[in-house]
């Protein structure tokens, strides 16, 4: 009984653990506005649209441990360097 319950803690370990991936080793990094550090990659086409659309994700890094995810698409219907930018 025991030796099953412990089999059954230390299987449940692996599954916990199995959920956190190793984090990107590929971004590149900036300095953003206010000296926050950015971190992002180009996403490949058709990951999340069939446009041809470019987007980019990544991490504003704010503090040592607290990291902001953003998804940025550039816009479809204009020029992108000349649209207003939106983020919500």
């Amino acid at each position: 009984m025991v030796l099953s319950t412990v089999a059954l803690l230390f299987s449940g370990v692996g599954v916990a653990f199995a959920q956190f991936v190793p984090p990107p080793t590929d971004l590149i990094t900036k300095t953003g506005y206010a000296g926050y550090q950015v971190r992002y990659k180009e996403v490949p086409k058709g990951i999340c649209e069939l446009s041809d659309a470019k987007s980019y994700s990544g991490y504003v890094d704010v503090a040592q441990d607290q990291h902001i995810f953003f998804w940025f698409f550039e816009a479809r219907n204009q020029d992108p360097s000349t649209a207003p930018l939106t983020s919500w």
